[in-house]
Formats: C-alpha cells, sequence, structure tokens
C-alpha cells in the first residue's frame, strides 16, 4: 500500500542508501553498504560546490565477517564529501575488527569509536548493516539445520514476528518455552 498522496512539495534532498550481502568463497561474509546525498539545488561552501544532483556525500563501508557474526575485516571510503576533513573518518572504523554483531551492537561501535572521530554518515551505514547481515546470513544458517531445536540467542523478542509466544515462533521452535 503506497503513502497517502502529499500535499504539493519541491524535493530538496535525495539520500540513497543501499546495503547488499554477499557469501564468499572463504566462507566469510561481506556486507556492504554506499550512502549518497544529493541536492536539487546547488550548494556551496568554502571548500566544495556541489552542483544539483551531484554527490555531496558518497560513502561506502565493507565489513567481512564469520559465521559467529565476528568482524574480521573493514574497509571505508569517502568518495565524496563537503568538507576536507570528512576522509579522516574511514580510519577510524579499524578498531571495529574483532567486533561481534549481537545486541547492543551499536553501543559498541560508539564506544570503540569517539563520535567526534567518526561520522554521521558512516554510523547510519553501520547501523544498517547489521540487520543487512543477519538478513543475509541466518537464511542460509537455517537451510544447514543451525536452528531446528533453538533460535539463535537474541532472535526471540527482537521484533514483533519473533515475540515469544506469537504463531511464527510457535510453529518455527515448537518447543520454545513461552514464559
Amino acid at each position: 500500500m503506497p503513502l497517502s498522496n502529499p500535499v504539493e512539495r519541491e524535493m530538496l534532498h535525495r539520500r540513497v542508501i543501499e546495503v547488499i550481502g554477499y557469501h564468499r568463497r572463504d566462507h566469510l561474509w561481506d556486507i556492504e553498504a554506499r550512502l549518497i546525498d544529493s541536492k536539487s539545488s546547488a550548494y556551496a561552501n568554502p571548500w566544495r560546490e556541489v552542483l544539483p544532483g551531484e554527490a555531496m556525500h558518497d560513502m561506502s563501508l565493507r565489513l567481512t565477517v564469520d559465521t559467529s557474526f565476528r568482524i574480521c575485516a573493514v574497509d571505508v571510503v569517502s568518495d565524496s564529501s563537503p568538507y576536507p576533513p570528512c576522509s579522516e573518518a574511514a580510519g577510524a572504523f579499524a578498531p571495529l575488527v574483532g567486533l561481534t554483531i549481537e545486541p547492543g551492537w551499536k553501543k559498541n561501535v560508539r564506544q570503540r569509536i569517539p563520535q567526534s572521530a567518526g561520522c554521521t554518515h558512516l554510523y547510519e551505514l553501520i547501523d544498517s548493516v547489521g540487520s543487512v547481515m543477519f538478513q543475509t546470513i541466518l537464511p542460509v544458517l537455517q537451510q544447514q539445520g543451525a536452528f531446528d531445536r533453538r533460535p539463535r540467542p537474541g532472535l526471540i523478542d527482537s521484533c514483533c514476528a519473533y515475540r515469544r509466544g506469537n504463531d511464527v515462533v510457535r510453529h518455527l521452535w515448537p518447543d520454545l518455552p513461552i514464559k
């Protein structure tokens, strides 16, 4: 169902986020994310002029993870940004190597990377990567029988579909206590 019809309006800003999950030949997983911001009119600051439709922000990151959701490698680039120091933020994400993507992961990221060293836009991508990682890896693990007896820790009550005691959970894990 589409959104309701809006009042007549003019587009000023567009943000596109794309996140893709890959299974690698070496049995690791790559989750790649890209954020592109553009404006419908020219934007200028003392360091850069951005023409209409041109990328004001064009930033990408790749997290390589293993089947236990531990980050094995991080790659971050900033191809376009409004200010020269923005490209420095890419290096701040290296401490994510070794971190496990699990409940509380966004908090753990911010503990490892101080806000003033990182980038708001890259944090936004990091937040999206966790969800896509689960969407990429869990179906494969499920096909392999990893959750036949018990769901992955942290999955139950993580959303309305996996709420303890509802039809989905009772069907997938009939022996799970309903507490």
